[in-house]
């Protein structure tokens, strides 16, 4: 599944790009996110835990950079890892370009995402919603990084997990507004 969004930083845009590949200063931002220091080979281990109503989905793996333009602002981060407990795995591919935006810079991503186990189950259109959620509380933190400190010399304290309830209701009711707007038509 492709998932496409974008969010703004008030960064000029080779600051933005060189702050972003910072894995382990942008990891905080990241909701339900931990990721550890870079091995040798660059890949960091990471966790992702998420709690969609009783389901806990908790992922064990590594997040690395596998291609990188520095000139362009382009790169491409590259995610593996199974769900603890269970059969579930995912893979991720994450294609980051920064472009000037104004004073500051605006980050388009897209996920190329491969799930498999229960957070396949749910839908396109939840797991659709539960990442837009998270992208947009990512970009939050960040920009609340950024006003506070300007340089982000320093992350911020870790981000909550993703919670359940909140993100679940969250993602039906955008997903109601949607089949409510095609309704309409």
């Amino acid at each position: 599944m492709k998932i496409s969004t974008d969010f703004a930083i008030p960064l000029p845009p080779q600051d933005a790009y060189r702050f972003l590949l910072d894995l382990e200063q942008v990891a905080p931002c990241v909701p339900g996110g931990e990721l550890g220091p870079a091995a040798e080979d660059g890949s960091h281990p990471a966790r992702v835990t998420v709690r969609l109503g009783p389901m806990r989905l908790v992922y064990d793996g590594s997040l690395w950079v596998s291609e990188r333009d520095d000139a362009g602002r382009r790169a491409v981060l590259r995610a593996k890892a199974r769900e603890t407990g269970a059969a579930g795995s995912l893979e991720a591919s994450m294609t980051m370009r920064v472009t000037p935006n104004g004073e500051g810079s605006r980050v388009d991503v897209l996920t190329e995402l491969e799930l498999a186990g229960r957070a396949a189950r749910m839908g396109r259109g939840i797991v659709d919603e539960v990442a837009r959620r998270v992208v947009a509380d990512m970009a939050s933190c960040l920009e609340e990084l950024f006003a506070g400190r300007g340089d982000g010399a320093e992350a911020p304290a870790a981000a909550a997990r993703i919670s359940g309830i909140k993100l679940l209701l969250r993602a039906v009711a955008a997903r109601l507004r949607r089949i409510g707007r095609k309704g309409e038509r």
